[in-house]
This record gives structure tokens, sequence and C-alpha cells, in this order.
């Protein structure tokens, strides 16, 4: 069934309208009404969940809202979200996202469907996280002076718990990078299209959207001839691996892993082996700050 999405004059008032334009128009009107509340502070996720409040992250802090949504509710986020196209989606969904355009991403849970131990896809789905991504200029700069010292020579793996903001710094890195003088050669393997730098700004980078790991980086290395190459989290084997083999190159990597500590990090099965091969030479994780800085440092050299 195909929705027709209209904005509405509110959403010029909030700065958001690529956002609640997303939504059906019940859940549009309530989730924007509440964020109209909230004095304009930044919107980070817009959570759905069957049969309770919708709940909206505002600078960190999780706000529940008064409607409440229903299955129907759901069903129709799914297909504005797809814009009214589910098999258009089908290969995300079975691994538990959408791709929304400009960066936004939105996860989603529900009933597994599998096929000899292979999730094919999800059915009755329950749960819906809008991601939201925004600019934060600086929060690159202690990465950027590593990769600077190095002579853009090493990499760098850049890890926190989920939602600190390891994509942030590298869509920061991303639009220094594109204005260093002189200018650096550098590709973008932006697999799940949450990076998307072009949609804040423009630069001379080479982008991979939608691209596997191993193979966006393979085909960067074989066809673009980068300096530096920038890729998002490292989640299991499969990924590292398909960076070990596509790192047979030596063009360095700057990527990102979920962990909240160097000791968690270590102790990941499937990092242990890009560490061996020194595909990384500095860990730096990040954490919110409760100072001015954008973010606290904890920066390990490995070898």
């Amino acid at each position: 069934m195909k929705y027709e999405i209209q904005p509405t004059e509110a959403l010029k008032i909030t700065g958001y309208d690529r956002v609640f334009a997303l939504l059906p128009p019940s859940i549009r009107l309530e989730t924007e009404n509440v964020y109209r509340s909230l004095s304009g502070k930044r919107l980070h996720e817009i959570r759905l969940h069957r049969d309770a409040p919708i709940m909206l992250n505002v600078d960190g802090t999780n706000h529940l809202c008064g409607y409440r949504c229903t299955k129907e509710d759901i069903s129709a986020a799914v297909n504005y979200l797809c814009g009214g196209s589910l098999y258009a989606h089908a290969e995300t969904i079975k691994n538990g996202y959408i791709r929304c355009g400009g960066g936004i991403r939105a996860g989603i849970c529900g009933k597994a469907v599998t096929e000899g131990g292979a999730v094919i896809g999800v059915s009755e789905i329950t749960s819906i996280n809008i991601r939201i991504p925004h600019r934060l200029p600086g929060a690159d700069k202690v990465v950027l002076s590593l990769l600077q010292e190095e002579n853009f020579l090493s990499g760098i793996l850049i890890y926190s718990p989920p939602g600190v903001g390891k994509t942030t710094v590298l869509r920061e890195l991303s639009y220094s990078l594109s204005n260093l003088v002189p200018p650096l050669r550098f590709a973008i393997i932006d697999t799940r299209e949450e990076i998307c730098p072009s949609a804040f700004f423009s630069g001379a980078f080479d982008l991979f959207s939608g691209y596997p790991q191993g193979v966006g980086i393979e085909s960067a290395t074989r066809t673009m001839a980068p300096q530096l190459i920038l890729c998002d989290e490292i989640g299991n084997e499969r990924d590292a691996q398909a960076i070990l083999r596509a790192q047979s190159t030596g063009v360095p990597l700057v990527a990102t892993a979920h962990a909240h500590t160097m000791e968690e990090l270590q102790g990941k099965p499937f990092i242990a082996p890009l560490f061996a091969a020194k595909v990384f030479r500095y860990c730096v994780g990040i954490g919110r700050s409760q100072r001015h800085e954008l973010y606290d440092h904890e920066v390990t050299k490995l070898w």
C-alpha cells in the first residue's frame, strides 16, 4: 500500500521536517507537539513501541508522550519509513533496520523469520527506533590530531557504548579531511548509510554507500587509490575477517566498534585478530563529558 506523505506547516517551525514527514499523521502530530514543548533542543531519537507511549530522546534525556501506539500505528509507520515499498527494503529489514535517506536510520524489532538458522525476514514488528543524525563541529579533534601526528599512515579504532557518538565523530572527521590543505584522498564506506556526509556538506571524498564493509574497502583500494579509509561499526567476526582480507593493501583505516572500556574491546574475539595484524595503531574511547568539552577521550597506543 502506498502512503502519501504531506508535510505540515508546523514542520517549518521545528527544523526537523525531514524526520517528522516520515511518520503517519497521528504520530507526527504528537511528536511535533511534544518536541516543540521542549524548547527546540536537539532531537536524537523517536521510539515507537506497540501498546506503549511514544518516547523522544532529546539532548540525551528520554521523554514519554501521551499517545500510545497501536499495532496499526506501527504498521503504518513501517510503511511510511519504507516510502510505501516494503519489498525495496527487505534486505535491510531482515538485518533489523530501514534506511530512510539523509543519514536517518530506523532500527526495528519483532518476530524473526528464520531459515536454516539465518534470519530471512522480520514479521510482527513491535518496536521502531528512528535515529536522527547531527553535525557536531569539533567532535573529531582528538582523532584528527592523532592522524596528523602519524602523517595519515596509521589506523585508528574508535569505541564507545551505543548511542554516544561514534558515527558523529566519523561524520565530523569526513568534514575536516575534506577541508585539509593540501587535500587528502580518502574513501568512506557507509554500509548502513548513517555517516551520510553528503546530506550535511559537500567535499572531495569517495563515498561507497550501502557497500558491505569488505567489498567497499576492496573496491575503494582497487579503483580509487585512497590514502585513508573511513568505515563505521565492526560488529562481528564477518566484518573483522572482511577487513583483514581487504587490509592487505596497507591503506590505513579509521573504524568504530561498540565497547564501554578498552578491556571490553580487547575481550571481543573478532577484534583480537585485527589487533594482532596491526590494523590499528591507536584505540580512542569516547564518552559523554560532564565538562565543557564535547567528549571525554581515552587514547591507547597499541604498538
